[in-house]
């Protein structure tokens, strides 16, 4: 009687530890798979990036760069409404520079600022705009 007991609840506890596993490793899975860019929208020019994540992101077109300066023009991911064209202006980024071949490697995302990080580099700043921006008639 005792073995038969002593069989179940080590059957119920194992049960509960491969249950767990089980779980953690769906959950992993789920939350770090990569997610596509969002189509973009016609509007959106073809050199633009998507810089973002699968819970939202930005359209974004380099324009121009400078060693003091990047320009770029930032477009809404569901629609290609143009959001803000202007000059940004480095903050804190100790010397460290973006280059027309590498900006997307370095840019995070864009929240009234640009943010770049790079943990290889060390590197983790900001794009702040320069305002009055450019202004577009539509």
């Amino acid at each position: 009687m005792k073995s038969k007991i002593l069989f179940y609840i080590i059957g119920i506890i194992s049960g509960i530890i491969l249950s767990a596993i089980a779980a953690i490793l769906y959950i992993d899975w789920t939350f770090t798979q990569p997610c596509a860019d969002p189509d973009k929208p016609s509007n959106v020019p073809p050199a633009a990036a998507y810089i973002g994540g699968c819970d939202g992101g930005h359209w974004m077109e380099l324009v121009s760069i400078t060693d003091k300066k990047v320009r770029f023009r930032i477009y809404r991911d569901w629609n290609g409404e143009l959001l803000l064209d202007a000059d940004f202006k480095y903050d804190e980024c100790a010397g460290f520079r973006l280059t027309s071949s590498d900006w997307t490697k370095h840019v995070a995302f864009f929240e009234n600022y640009i943010h770049i990080y790079d943990h290889s580099a060390g590197v983790n700043c900001k794009l702040r705009p320069v305002y009055p921006a450019y202004f577009r008639e539509k």
